[in-house]
């Protein structure tokens, strides 16, 4: 299931994951599960600096309306509708991290973590989302092509080359409109 090497497929998978997968299939193949319901005041990058295995965050209502199973201290986050489907996959490098030894290896279009946005800019065109703070493909006639952020600083065009990429959101947004 988990794999660090497999390559970003926009709006299908990352990680060894798939978009629209049941949470009931992916967690027993967890190891190390910590269970943690959300509650105010629960200090969550001090759970994921320790955690070494996976944490499913219950009732947080961050990035989802599901659980949230974070792997490593974020270095693979999975986010489930209600019903329990995965609605979003987050990959980063271990230098977000606290991981040795654990990082995400694959690649979109070739262009791996910490490697310069202009890899990606150069091919395709991006825009900034300052509410989302990540970068989203933009079609020709400037709308969002469905399915890819980039995790990346904002940044003016003339320094994407001196910008890397951070992470990557492999995501089918109208999972979460359904409701169970």
């Amino acid at each position: 299931m988990l794999d660090l090497h497999a390559p970003v497929e926009p709006g299908k998978s990352a990680a060894g994951f798939e978009i629209g997968q049941l949470q009931s299939s992916i967690e027993p193949l967890l190891k190390d599960v910590r269970r943690v319901d959300y509650s105010p005041g629960f200090d969550l990058n001090a759970a994921l600096s320790e955690n070494r295995g996976a944490l499913v965050l219950r009732n947080y209502g961050g990035t989802s309306d599901g659980d949230t199973i974070y792997i490593g201290s974020d270095v693979i986050r999975l986010c489930f509708s209600s019903d329990g489907r995965l609605g979003c996959i987050y990959v980063f490098g271990s230098f977000l991290g606290a991981d040795k030894g654990l990082s995400y290896l694959g690649s979109y279009n070739g262009v791996s973590l910490g490697q310069p946005l202009s890899l990606l800019t150069g091919r395709e065109e991006f825009e900034f989302d300052s509410g989302d703070e990540m970068y989203y493909r933009v079609s020709a006639d400037g709308q969002y092509v469905a399915g890819l952020a980039v995790v990346a600083l904002e940044a003016d065009v003339s320094e994407h080359a001196s910008t890397p990429v951070v992470g990557y959101s492999v995501h089918d947004w109208a999972i979460f409109k359904t409701r169970a």
